[in-house]
């Protein structure tokens, strides 16, 4: 009996770990306010080994609040400069039947950014093929 409860245990834990990094069931709205932070405006440092500011680079996601469809305006800080390049209003993708968040952050001009984790710290993203990693100001 103890043994057949064990491996009923070890099976549960197997069938519920996921490749995935993202938590499941995060709705499009909670991944937007996660990259805008708890102020409406978050920043998010380029993870890379440099400590030169010329090398640094910076995305700011602000939260545009309004009664249709909430989304993104996405700004990049890079090098030493402290002047923001606006990139583009953004809205986190979601089913077509549900809320549930998909992939993606997409773009106005339909340009987009795969997700590949984000939490409250640490976001990791997919941009024109190459992996970015940034860490929560």
């Amino acid at each position: 009996m103890r043994d057949k409860l064990a491996a009923l245990v070890l099976l549960v834990s197997l069938i519920s770990c996921s490749e995935e990094e993202l938590p499941v069931g995060l709705y499009h709205y909670q991944v937007e306010r996660l990259l805008s932070g708890t102020g409406g405006t978050k920043t998010w440092l380029q993870a890379n080994n440099s400590t030169n500011c010329v090398d640094s680079v910076k995305l700011v996601f602000a939260l545009v609040e309004n009664s249709s469809n909430d989304s993104l305006d996405i700004s990049m800080i890079s090098g030493c400069t402290s002047t923001a390049s606006f990139l583009g209003r953004a809205s986190a993708s979601k089913a077509v039947d549900r809320d549930l968040f998909t992939d993606s952050l997409i773009f106005a001009s339909g340009d987009f950014w795969i997700i590949n984790q984000v939490t409250s710290q640490q976001l990791m993203m997919g941009i024109d093929g190459a992996d970015y990693q940034y860490i929560g100001d």
